[in-house]
């Protein structure tokens, strides 16, 4: 459903250009991206809130919480490999970037930011973010080399 309106989106944003007009849109390297989040602070907080939080139930024998949140972990943890397979979308990852994707849009020059674009014309031009993404992110050197071997993919 979002694939379809970021579609209508440009769509509607490219009909109303005139023949002259370029419309840059931002693109990014999902794999990266993902890659990226996981091994982001963002992701690492996330974690060891859910960790205190699995610690403290473990602590006042709740099993059911306990269980909740052992069960919540494996569901991550599948999420994390579908999603760099390609066979999950990046909803969750996009939620947490949601904050500071106007300001990477405005870094970057772009219009909008998509995951997907399965068609263009010639009036739109698209622009790589993945950079600003994995500066967002707060990527660090070891993050960097793993995701330029992914990109050589």
């Amino acid at each position: 459903m979002k694939l379809f309106s970021v579609l209508a989106a440009t769509v509607a944003v490219t009909a109303g250009l005139g023949s002259a007009q370029t419309i840059r849109v931002g693109t990014f390297h999902k794999p990266s991206v993902v890659v990226a989040f996981y091994r982001s602070p963002l992701w690492a907080d996330a974690l060891k809130a859910k960790l205190a939080e699995l610690e403290a139930a473990k602590q006042a024998h709740d099993t059911s919480k306990v269980q909740d949140l052992e069960a919540w972990g494996n569901t991550q943890q599948e999420l994390a490999h579908r999603q760099l397979s390609g066979d999950a979308p990046l909803t969750n990852i996009l939620e947490a970037l949601s904050p500071g994707l106007a300001e990477i849009a405005h870094r970057a020059g772009v219009k909008l930011i998509a995951s997907d674009i399965p068609f263009a014309d010639p009036t739109v031009q698209t622009v790589d973010v993945t950079d600003l993404l994995l500066d967002y992110l707060k990527a660090d050197a070891h993050t960097l080399s793993i995701v330029r071997d992914l990109r050589k993919r």
